[in-house]
């Protein structure tokens, strides 16, 4: 399994995807500022300070650029199997199909904690570009332990959409809309408890995120839903991998 991972991260070097995902995880940042300064002076926050700026941040990375990217990449790292005919060469060597899988998923587990990483500079980059002060490294830790387990469980919610769009050959991109789709409508859920349940929400809830600013409700999630949820999301992306690759290549 480390040797598919550590292959996998080989393969990255040479593909574009990796920098289309360094570019997409800039974005919420960016966004973050440019619509501080769009917006009319009446509905501009006053004091726009580093912690704004990372739950603006971290707002914007759950809800529109994480499902997205996290979602490409993974379909495209399976799909590159379909494009490589990987499924006859692997007759040949002791590796089964889902397994390859699994080591693939792993892989962008990791990638997707490091784009995390990578948006959070990026953030700290945009902000003292910007002028913004820091006025202590609690906002800095906060918002560097925030993207991680956000990052991490954001890729989880979107785990089921990548295996089961990655099925077929090319069918990865309709997984792409779809999380585009998930995460969108998931501003549109105030009641705490779907919260928990919402697989995109459920990682803001285990961050401790307020989302009354974002969404109009100060209603906390519960932490322990929000962890079972994430355990169920695992467990449906195992049973969608055994039921959908385990007569492909078996050894």
């Amino acid at each position: 399994m480390i040797g598919i991972i550590r292959a996998e991260f080989i393969k990255l070097k040479r593909l574009h995807i990796l920098l289309i995902g360094m570019i997409g995880m800039s974005f919420p940042a960016i966004l973050s500022i440019f619509t501080q300064k769009v917006t009319i002076p009446e509905k501009q926050i006053r004091n726009f300070d580093f912690t704004t700026l990372f739950n603006h941040t971290v707002w914007n990375s759950t809800t529109i650029f994480m499902p997205v990217i996290f979602t490409l990449m993974g379909g495209y790292l399976i799909n590159l199997e379909y494009k490589n005919d990987t499924l006859k060469n692997l007759s040949t060597i002791p590796i089964s199909f889902p397994r390859l899988i699994y080591g693939k998923l792993i892989a962008m587990s990791i990638i997707s904690i490091l784009l995390g990483y990578y948006s959070y500079f990026i953030t700290l980059i945009v902000g003292s570009i910007t002028g913004l002060t820091v006025p202590d490294l609690t906002p800095l830790l906060k918002g560097f332990k925030q993207m991680t387990v956000l990052s991490l469980c954001t890729y989880i919610s979107v785990l089921p959409i990548i295996v089961f769009t990655s099925r077929k050959q090319d069918a990865f991109m309709g997984g792409v809309v779809v999380s585009f789709l998930f995460g969108y409508f998931s501003m549109f859920i105030k009641n705490a408890t779907l919260r928990s349940i919402y697989p995109i929400l459920a990682g803001l809830t285990i961050i401790r995120f307020d989302t009354n600013q974002y969404m109009n409700t100060s209603g906390s999630g519960s932490f322990i839903i929000s962890l079972i949820t994430m355990a169920i999301l695992l467990l449906l992306t195992n049973l969608l991998i055994i039921m959908s690759y385990s007569g492909n290549a078996h050894t």
